[in-house]
């Protein structure tokens, strides 16, 4: 783990130091959850798109090659 040092305002250190408080967790692991969090939510559409590949199952065998046709007859629907 890399060591480092952050500022905050007075606010911010109230808040985090009653969320640790109440919490029973560290400081530095609070700051550490809310960093992931942060990670997770900013990452690229491309890396979001590619933790989902194979998480679905498809009613049909030629989804991959007809998607475009299925797309255009939901849309008349």
């Amino acid at each position: 783990m890399v060591r480092t040092q952050i500022s905050l305002s007075e606010e911010q250190y109230r808040f985090l130091k009653g969320l640790s408080r109440g919490s029973g967790e560290s400081m530095s692991e609070l700051i550490r959850q809310a960093l992931e969090e942060l990670r997770r939510c900013r990452k690229q559409p491309v890396d979001r798109a590619l933790e989902v590949l194979g998480a679905f199952q498809a009613d049909r065998e030629d989804v991959s090659l007809r998607h475009d046709d299925y797309f255009a007859e939901e849309a008349e629907r």
